[in-house]
């Protein structure tokens, strides 16, 4: 089987990674059990979640085991059937629901999940390993669920957090449904059904009965309801304004950008993230869903090749594409969004603490924006400048590593210093402990950082 599959070329399997999701979750269920009173308790969904984490997490390292170990038809065939056992057991324990239903629902979701992996890895070649396949591949079908649970049990949420929950996930499931029918669809790849098709989805996101009032409306009232959340909205804007410059200067240039110069969306990813996160973390976490569709449509214009946007968007791709980009997809864009908000969007309620309270999950929120807007943008561009010792079997050097703590650490105590955090004795040994092993990991792996690093300090802080 996986000699016809292309993955990522000069790279391992990644096959450790497909355990980051379903260890991620647990930490957010464990967290959660000892929020504060302004958090619900953890649902059955949440449990669900888990559950079907950990069975595709099983049937990945089955699919890499079976396939390189070379096993017989029999051994293949108990590989498929025990993860979504497996999925089946859990379902039935955590949820209370019949044997039958789980057993049914295990087997077709972890068969979903199995499908949907084949296809993203032979359908984008040398775009993913293994383990970078797993992990969006899980994140995308533990989202449907997720989505489709809330959606159907909570249909008109009266919360500010709520509504805007429900916008993000109704949009997202319509982005999804409208990739779908263009890779089924081939004459929906010409320019102009491919308008109509992108209007249609806007359409239906801002006009979806999600909400009370509809999703456009309820977003407008959000925006205007508080004078700092415009004063936030529009530093946001002032920020893609400095980001489609920096663009910009740099097609002007011709040449290729250097890894410092890809760093600087590091920065601003920082400084997206932590005024968000500080001051207004519902507005940032809607920001996040509407810039990675924003991604996606993009990425679809290019792909595609729709004029007038293809060839900006090619000739960008090519100035700032990393050595991890080899196939088709601009995987590393991709990944620094999706993995600075993924602490927010695996917290549940992640918005319901005040930040300066000792209870509040800021730390834990901020694993993205710390491991990789700040440790590895320092590992980067210190560990190049001034790097004389290189790590056994790595080009990483034992500078970059120990500018990678120094930063995350100063970071936490700038924070505490200016009231945003409250750090315990606790806190300050799982900080460090976190830092100096994502430290090592991004010195040592040779998987997209940008996806990594932010779940492996995430689950260290949350566990500790």
């Amino acid at each position: 089987m996986l000699e016809r599959l292309l993955p990522r070329p000069h790279a391992s399997t990644g096959g450790w990674l497909c355990l980051l999701l379903p260890t991620a979750l647990i930490t957010s269920y464990l967290h959660t059990q000892t929020a504060s009173p302004a958090c619900p308790p953890t649902d059955a969904v949440h449990q669900l979640l888990i559950a079907v984490a950990i069975g595709m997490c099983l049937r990945t390292l089955f699919f890499l085991l079976s396939s390189y170990l070379k096993t017989g038809p029999l051994i293949e065939r108990a590989s498929n059937l025990l993860p979504g056992i497996a999925t089946s057991l859990w379902l039935t324990l955590l949820l209370d629901i019949t044997w039958p239903f789980a057993l049914i629902a295990g087997l077709l979701l972890i068969r979903l999940y199995q499908h949907v992996y084949i296809s993203v890895l032979r359908g984008l070649p040398q775009t993913f390993t293994f383990g970078e396949a797993a992990i969006l591949v899980q994140g995308l079908v533990l989202f449907l669920l997720n989505a489709s649970f809330r959606l159907w049990s909570d249909p008109k949420p009266a919360s500010d957090f709520g509504q805007l929950n429900a916008i993000m996930q109704s949009a997202l499931v319509s982005l999804l449904c409208a990739c779908v029918l263009l890779a089924l669809l081939r004459f929906l790849r010409q320019p102009l059904p491919f308008y109509l098709l992108m209007l249609l989805l806007l359409a239906a996101v801002t006009c979806a009965p999600v909400t009370q009032p509809l999703p456009l409306i309820a977003l407008l009232q959000f925006m205007f309801k508080e004078q700092i959340r415009l004063f936030i909205i529009a530093f946001y804007l002032l920020l893609v304004g400095l980001t489609c410059a920096t663009v910009s200067w740099q097609l002007g240039n011709s040449t290729q950008a250097s890894t410092r110069m890809r760093k600087i969306f590091h920065l601003l990813i920082v400084l997206v993230f932590v005024p968000g996160l500080v001051y207004q973390c519902a507005l940032l976490y809607i920001a996040t869903g509407i810039a990675l569709a924003i991604f996606v449509v993009l990425e679809l214009l290019r792909l595609l090749q729709m004029p007038p946007f293809a060839d900006t968007l090619a000739k960008a791709f090519d100035s700032f594409k990393d050595v991890k980009d080899a196939g088709q997809l601009a995987l590393t864009p991709f990944c620094l969004l999706i993995g600075c908000a993924l602490p927010i969007w695996l917290t549940p309620c992640p918005c319901a603490c005040q930040t300066a309270a000792p209870e509040s999950p800021l730390l834990l929120l901020l694993s993205g924006v710390l491991s990789v807007g700040v440790g590895d943008t320092a590992a980067s561009v210190l560990g190049s400048k001034y790097g004389r010792n290189k790590w056994a079997n790595s080009s990483r050097s034992l500078e970059g590593t120990v500018a990678f703590v120094l930063s995350v650490l100063l970071s936490v105590w700038l924070l505490q210093l200016g009231g945003v955090l409250v750090m315990s004795q606790a806190k300050w040994f799982a900080t460090l402990f976190a830092a100096l092993n994502t430290a090592l990991v991004e010195a040592f792996t040779d998987q997209v950082d940008n996806l990594v690093l932010p779940l492996v300090f995430y689950i260290i802080v949350g566990l500790a």
